[in-house]
């Protein structure tokens, strides 16, 4: 990541240089091939940042999905252990639980889900750093590539899972507002 972001550093660097270098007391066959190294770093500077813009985007977009699949990982295994103790017990999974033992359930499953691990402290806030992130990425891509760039080229929820793309996008979105990004 760093080595994207060295390559967009020495473009910029390159392209002030020659700029500079145009402005000194230089004669002007000099001074026009100045120019056109500057502005031809400008441009190459403006096309590497739109791919490092892209590429952090996606790894956003990617880390959110997996942070997503675990949860639903953990979501199912749950159940799975649920429904071993069923067996061993010989509980019928029909039953249901009273309201306020389903309520107590479901806080203390999210309470386990959303609070930091003591082993690592460290990726509690960078899930919501990475959150944050994803969410500017993905407002910056609305606003230059547009809506139907984001749902088939980030989230990968193009064709026939358009709606379910542009639900998520409109989560995103919501998140964001929400949290005040």
């Amino acid at each position: 990541m760093a080595d994207r972001w060295l390559k967009c550093n020495c473009l910029l660097a390159s392209a002030a240089a020659l700029w500079l270098a145009a402005l000194s007391p230089i004669p002007n066959v000099a001074r026009g091939i100045s120019y056109g190294l500057a502005l031809v770093a400008s441009v190459q500077l403006v096309q590497k940042s739109k791919r490092v813009m892209i590429q952090d985007a996606r790894r956003a977009a990617l880390a959110a999905m997996n942070l997503e699949l675990e949860q639903v990982e953990i979501g199912l295994n749950t159940q799975n252990q649920e429904q071993a103790l069923y067996e061993i017990y010989g509980a019928a999974p029909t039953q249901t639980y009273p309201p306020e033992v389903h309520q107590e359930l479901i806080d203390s499953l999210n309470h386990l889900v959303q609070e930091p691990s003591a082993d690592h402290p460290v990726e509690a806030s960078t899930s919501t750093s990475e959150k944050k992130a994803f969410y500017l990425a993905v407002k910056s891509l609305l606003e230059v590539k547009g809506e139907t760039y984001v749902i088939e080229q980030v989230l990968k929820l193009g064709g026939r899972r358009w709606e379910e793309g542009k639900q998520r996008l409109q989560q995103i979105l919501e998140e964001g507002l929400r949290n005040e990004w």
